[in-house]
């Protein structure tokens, strides 16, 4: 008969581990031994160490985009664009003459160029430019040359380069545009397009640039001229002979003759005057003596003649250009000189 004894009680489970031992009297675990760490425990002040670095990179990110981008500005308003019309605020005008002003619009840039900046610098960097111009209350416009165009120093306050450019605009009774320029108001808007290209120009292309103006005709004239002359690779010469009703009535003397003086073997002038009394100008009209006088010299290989002007003076000198890309017939006093009209160039 089979003998069946009763385990020991001093006998180990033959189990993988072994229970604590516990204390008799109170069946719990000994004082002195500690409890299992819980599951994922991290040491004191982890979050807030965290928190402090994403605040940190942050505040870090956001002071690169304050500082290399405009990401945190506002939108920059009064910039130029040539696809499409964006308003420009009028700054200053200044009255030249009894029925010519020189307006001054805002024309400001961001602080770090983007696209559109790039079209813009494209554009005057072809040569000679020009701005469209609308009245917005009869949808109509026409194209003026600005004679100046500046960008100031950053201001950060502000987070944009400040800019203007200058127009000189004569009032005409039946001209609409004209009269809508003049009424504007310093802190009125004036919706404007551009800059377009009006005549390609390159540095040293021609040997002589010889150039008929007559009144607000002026403007391409002295864009051009500023332009080459700031130019230290730029060797190329102007000759201008430039007429107005009045010695009063010469626009941007001041700054034709400051050049003159500081480059005389680059920029001749020569006023003309339809009357007296004249101190600084020649009593005359821009007709085959003078015109032939100017252009003495000329080169059709290395030479070429921009005329500007009001269409009376368009009609004796060269022939009026006609609305669109074209130049129109070559007439007036040029033709009749000889020139070919790939020689002349008309605005």
């Amino acid at each position: 008969m089979a003998r069946y004894s009763t385990p020991s009680t001093n006998s180990t489970p033959l189990t993988d581990s072994a229970p604590l031992p516990t204390d008799p009297a109170t069946h719990s675990a000994p004082a002195n031994s500690d409890p299992p760490p819980p599951r994922n425990s991290r040491p004191p002040g982890t979050y807030a160490i965290w928190a402090m670095e994403a605040i940190g990179a942050t505040s870090a990110f956001l002071y690169y985009l304050h500082l290399y981008t405009d990401l945190l500005k506002p939108p920059v308003a009064d910039r130029l664009n040539p696809l499409k019309y964006s308003p420009h605020t009028l700054i200053n005008s200044t009255p030249l003459t009894k029925d010519t002003t020189e307006f001054r619009f805002r024309t400001n840039r961001p602080r770090f160029d983007g696209d559109l900046e790039h079209k813009v610098d494209e554009v005057i960097q072809q040569g000679v430019w020009s701005i469209d111009i609308k009245d917005h209350l009869v949808q109509t416009y026409r194209t003026y040359t600005p004679i100046d165009y500046k960008v100031g120093e950053v201001d950060d306050e502000r987070g944009l380069r400040p800019g203007h450019c200058d127009f000189v605009v004569k009032r005409y009774a039946n001209g609409s545009l004209s009269r809508f320029v003049h009424n504007t108001r310093v802190g009125d808007s004036v919706e404007m397009r551009g800059p377009h290209v009006s005549w390609p120009y390159e540095a040293n292309t021609y040997r002589r640039v010889f150039m008929v103006a007559g009144g607000t005709g002026i403007a391409p004239m002295v864009q051009l001229i500023k332009r080459a002359i700031a130019d230290p690779t730029d060797n190329t010469k102007f000759s201008l002979l430039y007429g107005s009703q009045t010695e009063a009535d010469i626009l941007c003397r001041e700054q034709l003759d400051k050049i003159a003086e500081q480059v005389p073997e680059r920029l001749q002038i020569e006023y003309l005057v339809d009357q007296g009394p004249a101190t600084v100008a020649r009593v005359g009209r821009p007709d085959t003596h003078n015109v032939g006088r100017l252009v003495e010299g000329f080169d059709q290989t290395k030479d070429v003649v921009l005329v500007c002007g009001p269409d009376a003076m368009m009609q004796v000198v060269s022939g009026i250009r006609p609305i669109g890309p074209t130049q129109g017939p070559l007439r007036g006093a040029l033709r009749d000189l000889g020139f070919a009209p790939q020689s002349v160039f008309k605005f």
